[in-house]
């Protein structure tokens, strides 16, 4: 069975290294192109913080109500702490530079009125904030593209924000005139208390008429039933004089009853004197008497104790061995003298008693009827009493709650008058603190309110279009194409100026000129193309047609020296390589920064890079030193490129079996 590769035109890569090489780049460079691609434009817009973007604040503030407003600087510090791009906070002039020379892909700046347009809200002169951003599409046509979409956002975050504070700042002033209606409901509020205070303070003073009425009543009652009290006292008063004459009477029976209490009491008096003046006469006597006694209790005691029964009896007969002494006798002698005084007191007491009972007897019956009668004429008049006194303590309740709604009513008088004044007051603040706008200015405060901050766009080199922000890129990218299409036809080192003893430099001008004249006929009818066929708008046609025979050049010098030094086919192969090298590196698309490090790091030695900074000024009009810059380096790579041709063409003077019969050629 037959190989794949017998008898196919692969069979001649089967042999040799370089042919093994070519088959490999074969297979690898679509996945070379396709894995460059995708790995630089991979998540572009996932690195906008790499975009280095100048940031201007220059907010002078504002006061709002004696409170500081620096909107500006919160602002830089929202956008600085969101870190979405690489905002690098400067002054005007190194944004202004920076933004012209490539350094920032587009500077934004903040006013000095911008706090004071977003609380003028509220004010006479309401106006929106604006933000002012400066592009420059000669810096990148997807940059700004990129950058006026996140401004949008920015835009719609800050406005939200100063959305806020702008209907904040308006209401304010209605938020005062609710303070001022508030003050006017208190007011009402107060009023309405205050009426109801005096009606009840009135309804208090209608009772305390009515028990000042029912007390005066009362009390006048109580005077009738004090005045017949009076009149049953009088009444009794004249029983009481008749009943002292039955007194008298009783008195008189009762003095007659007296006289035999005063004659026996007198007879007492007599025999207890009588026996009292025959014990003093036996008191000389008593000594010997009482010493006999004492002499007789001893003896019996101490027969007692000797054991004779007789005696025992005795002595308990006669009350013991205590038997009277002489001081006892002697107190008796002295009681008995008392009773005897006492005795002659009771018999004069007894003929006074009969003396005063009789002068009893005239008035004491009369005393104890009137006595009587009184008694009860003195109820009836503390009957009265009462009552008089249950009237006047109605009537004084009566005239406190009299006093106090009278109290409450003057109370309820000066709220009512307050209250009034108050509502007049808040009515007055409230209709104060309300806007009295012209409609001019309420048509401004409407806008501040709907946009209340604006972007104020500036482009220092606007590109028309899409296709004009694309341009710089793609014409390189067709003259680079075209230069590999013009080697594949052209030789880069004509064999004919090999075999002449011409220098290096001879031969490869001898190949390179009429690459050169190919790439300017490309040069013409691309840019005539472009320009009116498309309606690509040059800033320097010129400058522009000039700037891209150099490219031109550049491209076909460094495709001639990797043809010449590398062989036709590999040189073919690192010219694509490089090409799409270029493409992802060049920064014609999205911003390099956004892009991974190695296509950074490759950006600034490419020469497409160049000629995609120098195109882009030419053709928005606004030449800059990155125009210059890239002239330069063009120029000295086309030299370079070149030089090593040159040499290379002095290296091919030697004929080999190998240059005869390449192992692959293209």
């Amino acid at each position: 069975m037959l190989s794949l590769t017998s008898g196919t035109e692969l069979r001649r890569f089967g042999r040799g290294r370089l042919p093994r090489l070519a088959v490999a780049a074969m297979l690898l460079v679509p996945l070379l192109y396709g894995a460059l691609y995708l790995w630089a434009f991979w998540d572009p817009t996932g690195h906008l913080d790499a975009m280095p973007v100048a940031l201007v604040n220059a907010d002078a503030g504002a006061d709002r109500d004696g409170t500081p407003v620096t909107a500006g600087q919160d602002l830089t510090d929202e956008l600085t702490d969101g870190a979405a791009l690489d905002w690098v906070v400067t002054d005007a002039a190194d944004a202004a530079e920076g933004v012209r020379d490539g350094d920032y892909y587009f500077a934004v700046t903040i006013p000095a009125d911008f706090s004071a347009a977003l609380v003028s809200a509220g004010g006479d002169e309401p106006t929106a904030a604006q933000i002012d951003v400066t592009y420059n599409d000669a810096n990148s046509f997807i940059g700004t593209t990129l950058g006026r979409s996140a401004m949008d956002h920015v835009r719609e975050g800050v406005a939200a924000t100063a959305g806020e504070q702008a209907v904040d700042q308006v209401l304010v002033g209605l938020g005062s005139a609710r303070d001022g209606m508030l003050q006017a409901a208190d007011g009402a509020v107060s009023l309405r208390d205050a009426s109801e205070q005096l009606g009840d303070g009135a309804d208090q003073v209608a009772d305390g008429a009515t028990d000042a009425r029912d007390g005066a009543a009362q009390l006048a009652a109580g005077a009738a039933t004090l005045d017949d009290g009076v009149r049953a006292v009088a009444g009794g008063a004249d029983r009481l004089s008749s009943g002292t004459a039955q007194l008298s009477d009783g008195a008189h029976t009762a003095a007659d009853a007296s006289s035999s209490l005063a004659t026996g009491t007198q007879a007492v008096a007599d025999g207890v004197h009588a026996a009292t003046q025959q014990v003093d006469a036996l008191a000389g006597e008593l000594p010997a008497l009482t010493d006999g006694l004492s002499q007789v209790g001893a003896y019996l005691t101490a027969r007692a104790t000797a054991g004779d029964p007789d005696a025992a009896a005795l002595l308990a007969g006669l009350g013991g061995a205590d038997l009277p002494d002489a001081a006892a006798i002697s107190a008796m002698t002295d009681q008995l003298h008392a009773l005897d005084a006492g005795s002659a007191q009771a018999a004069a007491g007894a003929q006074t008693l009969r003396t005063g009972l009789a002068t009893l007897a005239d008035s004491s019956a009369t005393a104890a009827s009137g006595a009587s009668a009184l008694a009860s004429g003195a109820g009836e008049a503390a009957a009265g009493a009462d009552t008089l006194a249950a009237g006047s303590a109605s009537l004084a309740t009566g005239t406190a709650t009299l006093a106090d709604g009278a109290a409450q009513v003057a109370d309820g008088t000066g709220r009512l008058g307050g209250g009034a004044q108050q509502l007049a007051d808040g009515l007055t603040d409230g209709a104060s603190q309300i806007p009295d706008d012209t409609a001019a200015q309420r048509t401004a405060r409407a806008d501040a309110l709907a946009t209340p901050v604006a972007i104020d766009d500036d482009d220092v080199a606007p590109a028309a279009s899409l296709g004009e922000g694309f341009a710089p890129l793609f014409i390189p990218l067709a003259l680079f194409v075209g230069g590999l299409i013009t080697w594949l036809l052209l030789r880069p080192l004509p064999t004919r100026a090999l075999a002449t003893p011409a220098s290096g430099w001879r031969v490869t001008l001898a190949g390179y000129l009429p690459s050169l004249v190919i790439g300017a006929g490309q040069v013409l009818l691309l840019v005539g193309v472009v320009g009116f066929g498309l309606g690509l708008s040059i800033g320097h046609p010129v400058g522009t047609v000039a700037f891209l025979l150099l490219v031109t050049a550049t491209f076909l010098a460094v495709q001639q020296m990797l043809l010449s030094v590398l062989g036709s086919a590999a040189g073919k192969v690192a010219a694509i390589a490089l090409l799409m090298m270029q493409i992802t590196s060049a920064s014609g698309t999205y911003p390099v920064e956004t892009t991974p490090a190695f296509f950074q790091a490759i950006h600034h030695v490419l020469p497409m890079t160049y000629a995609v900074g120098g195109l882009r000024s030419l053709i928005t009009g606004t030449p800059d030193a990155r125009l210059w810059t890239a002239v330069a380096y063009l120029v000295g790579v086309s030299v370079a490129s070149l030089a090593v041709t040159a040499w290379k063409a002095g290296r091919l003077r030697t004929w080999t079996v190998a240059r005869l019969h390449p192992a692959l050629s293209i």
